[in-house]
């Protein structure tokens, strides 16, 4: 398979998405599927090639051509309440269970790594859909193609178009908590996480109300902001992830 050279230099700590898988040619390269996130070490003479590391902690030399930086939209997906990350077909099912027309969740592929799969029931059993990525886009019917995962869903939550029913209610998280460490640290990757001592607060008095919490006046950097102050709940800290996915 030939792959376009690029000769874009990342910093070390940069977060980069394999665009194509990669065996590995030799011991010292590092092996990776589609789509998976590895994280840049340091270059190399050769700008080719650079140092990566895998989720895993494991390092090895990775072809510049068969990645890219990850883009700060790709924050959104593990913040989704409906995205259930590397859970088998199993497990998806119990999820789903007891079925209702329209509910449904994503989970990562695990016949194919590097794509998803939509989950979704009807009529007392659940379809599962493989999400294929091709071309750069996502499609599960080749007919319709969208640039990431959260527009592919909301689609289907408008119109079934060709899918078993419209995807009308999403499966939370399971756990304690309904978000996880994982998509803030995504955000604090991404640069959208500040430093507290650079938030004051002006006054307490209430100046707008939300579904997650009270809004309040606030100086960042000398310049007057609006903070949201998070209410003691699960769902609204999940929410406002999902609220501040859209602001990004």
């Amino acid at each position: 398979m030939s792959h376009t050279t690029t000769r874009e230099t990342w910093a070390p700590g940069t977060a980069v998405v394999a665009l194509y898988p990669f065996l590995g040619n030799s011991t010292e390269d590092l092996p990776f599927a589609k789509m998976e996130r590895l994280t840049i070490v340091h270059s190399t003479n050769d700008p080719n090639w650079v140092k990566a590391r895998n989720r895993e902690a494991d390092e090895g030399m990775i072809p510049t051509s068969y990645v890219t930086q990850e883009s700060k939209k790709e924050v959104k997906l593990n913040t989704r309440a409906w995205f259930h990350g590397k859970i088998s077909r199993d497990e998806a099912e119990a999820l789903l269970n007891p079925p209702e027309d329209g509910l449904f969740l994503v989970r990562e592929s695990t016949n194919f790594p590097g794509d998803y799969t939509l989950c979704v029931c009807f009529e007392g059993k659940v379809e599962h859909y493989r999400v294929i990525y091709k071309d750069h886009k996502l499609t599960i019917d080749e007919e319709e193609y969208f640039e990431e995962l959260t527009k592919l869903v909301e689609h289907y939550q408008q119109d079934a178009d060709g899918l078993c029913t419209q995807l009308k209610r999403s499966v939370p998280k399971q756990g304690n908590r309904e978000y996880e460490v994982e998509p803030v640290k995504a955000f604090e990757d991404a640069g959208w996480i500040i430093n507290k001592a650079d938030l004051q607060l002006l006054d307490s008095t209430c100046i707008g109300k939300g579904e997650f919490g009270d809004v309040v006046l606030g100086e960042w950097k000398g310049n007057k902001v609006a903070v949201k102050r998070l209410k003691d709940s699960s769902k609204a800290a999940q929410g406002l992830l999902d609220e501040a996915c859209l602001m990004t």
